[in-house]
């Protein structure tokens, strides 16, 4: 474990001031640390070009607003698509550098995909475009198929078949991995608007592929593949969600909302197809089958940013008390004025005692007042998703909104200022990968070790101080299509409990015949840690651990100095007393009349 200059900056922001950031222009397209600081970066879409905002934190500039910084910056296509622009990044060839793959929708299932591969010339990142010729149904996703740590393209053709490509080591060669799929159907038809997931189902750490489709009467049926030795099998675990029962559906949200270790489908109901009201959640766990759980959207419209995406919620554990959130944008009537404004709703995940079915928990509208900066006031927002600024451990909301000024979209934050007194765990996973090209900026972890391996799953195990126990299980990006946005890294909520977690278990989506080789372990860590971890084909794993010092130490070690300062006071105090008193003494016998000298 050693300390790390980012995290100390972290602190100084929270004893001397605010978190601040300024309103900046373009839409977003993927999250990722592209310059390997620690700093979850943003790519972004702006006037037909991609480009990278760097999130920076300076020492010296520690009392001036956190910046988002323009760093590398590339065409792609015509200004006015920028709101049919769709992106996923990860490693595609192995030099442990992050590559964007680009999807363009043309029209109803049609989207043109082309691959930018990372590059350094003359000590400049570029980017080579690499086009795909096929055009697909589905903005594709980018998973490791055939577990050699390099990121593959995954999607479907429009006449249904699996479309599967990986690049080698030049980043220029694309060779078919559809191999890897055993006794795959020939055609399947894809669920339009439904991200595909890459979690892991049936508990054991290693990530399986649910692919949403749709079947001839128009019910959602979540194809599960799981990988075994002789590749991607098929396996019937969910039943289908017949449309006689539920008609309209939103996109899946994967996530273990009631803390038992088992990662939950939780599929929104929606009243009619465009998805605008959703009444309840089907929830669908391994161990339990489908179920219901309640939800409370009080008759609100529900605000799709993009579309053709069937993507309503983002998920998080805004009160970082073990139990993720949702967040979505509704629009919000005014009785008096008689009009409908946008606003951004925090869902809170709520225990739950009069819930069917022995249900245990419940969501509900947050009473927390979202202060909204200037720019979203009198603009329109679109989406909402979580972001952890600073990466101090507590999840802001990143505002994506229609800007009044150029009538193109900004992007702006709505810190989370709220003082829980809770702990958090946050885990990243790398692929471990490299070439002989490999990019060699960070040293902690060796080479490789820039880059989030998609599908790494991890679980936690604690108790909570009250003779009681936590646990929750997460798996990193889950989905990669339809602007999900999900963070780049697995972020754990422990509550208020300041106790050391007991275990923390981890897995990567690679079949190996060691255990050693996909699993990992680790005991008793500290709260508000964050883990970098980074799996070798040896089966010896590579971490770091980082702490980030929590509000209540701040306030211990103001108290202790200013019990320390008070003591000190009377210390000198007293001591100047005791000076003056001999030296009143030292005076006296000074002046005193000696009779023996006579």
């Amino acid at each position: 474990m050693r300390c790390n200059l980012i995290f100390l900056l972290v602190w100084i922001y929270q004893v001397i001031g605010e978190t601040k950031v300024a309103d900046f222009d373009g839409r977003v397209c993927a999250f990722a640390d592209f310059d390997s600081d620690r700093n979850t970066d943003i790519l972004m879409v702006r006037n037909g070009n991609l480009t990278i905002s760097l999130q920076e934190t300076k020492l010296w500039e520690v009392l001036e607003p956190l910046k988002f910084v323009n760093s590398t910056s590339w065409k792609i296509g015509d200004p006015k698509e920028d709101n049919l622009v769709e992106c996923a990044t990860g490693d595609f060839d192995g030099d442990s550098r992050i590559d964007v793959l680009v999807s363009i929708r043309r029209g109803n299932n049609q989207y043109k995909h082309t691959l930018y591969i990372s590059r350094i010339s003359n000590g400049i990142e570029e980017f080579d475009a690499l086009e795909i010729d096929e055009i697909l149904a589905e903005p594709a996703m980018s998973i490791d198929i055939n577990s050699d740590g390099f990121s593959d393209i995954v999607g479907f053709l429009p006449n249904g078949s699996l479309y599967c490509s990986s690049v080698d080591v030049t980043g220029m060669i694309l060779t078919d991995c559809s191999k890897s799929f055993n006794s795959f159907p020939i055609k399947l038809t894809n669920y339009e608007g439904m991200p595909h997931l890459f979690v892991d189902i049936n508990g054991d750490l290693r990530a399986d592929i649910v692919f949403m489709t749709k079947d001839s009467d128009g019910s959602l049926v979540m194809r599960v593949f799981q990988q075994q030795k002789i590749g991607w099998v098929e396996k019937t675990w969910i039943p289908k969600l017949s449309i006689a029962q539920y008609a309209f559906v939103g996109a899946p949200i994967p996530m273990d909302y009631d803390g038992d270790g088992m990662i939950d489908l939780l599929v929104p109901i929606c009243r009619e197809l465009a998805c605008t009201h959703v009444t309840s959640l089907a929830s669908y766990s391994f161990t339990k089958g489908w179920s219901n759980v309640a939800i409370d959207m009080q008759e609100l419209e529900i605000i799709r940013a993009d579309p053709y995406s069937r993507v309503l919620f983002r998920v998080g554990d805004y009160f970082a008390n073990g139990f993720p959130d949702l967040l979505t944008v509704v629009y919000s009537s005014n009785i008096e004025n008689k009009t409908r404004t946008k606003s951004v709703k925090l869902i809170q995940n709520t225990e739950c005692k009069n819930c069917e079915k022995n249900g245990t928990r419940k969501f509900e509208f947050s009473n927390l007042e979202l202060v909204q900066t200037g720019g979203m006031a009198i603009g329109s927002i679109d989406m909402a998703v979580f972001f952890d600024l600073l990466e101090d451990g507590k999840l802001d909301l990143l505002v994506e909104y229609k800007n009044v000024k150029h009538n193109g979209s900004s992007i702006g934050f709505m810190v989370n200022k709220n003082e829980f007194d809770t702990t958090f765990l946050k885990v990243q996973i790398f692929n471990g990968v490299c070439n002989v090209n490999c990019d060699d900026r960070t040293k902690d972890l060796g080479p490789g070790s820039t880059v989030t391996l998609s599908g790494s799953c991890g679980s936690f195990s604690m108790s909570d101080g009250w003779g009681g126990s936590s646990q929750s299980i997460q798996c990193q990006t889950p989905s990669t299509s339809y602007r999900t946005l999900n963070l780049p890294y697995l972020f754990f909520g422990l509550g208020r409990s300041p106790n050391f977690v007991d275990e923390l278990n981890m897995g990567i989506p690679k079949y190996k015949d060691m255990k050693s080789q996909w699993f990992n372990s680790l005991k008793q860590i500290v709260p508000n840690s964050r883990i970098m971890v980074q799996p070798t084909e040896s089966g010896h794993w590579l971490s770091r651990l980082y702490v980030t010092p929590s509000q209540l130490i701040l306030q211990s070690i103001l108290v202790i100095t200013s019990v320390c300062g008070i003591l000190l006071m009377v210390a000198l105090f007293l001591h100047y007393r005791e000076k003056k008193e001999d030296r009143y003494e030292r005076q006296q016998q000074s002046h005193q009349f000696h009779f023996d000298a006579m």
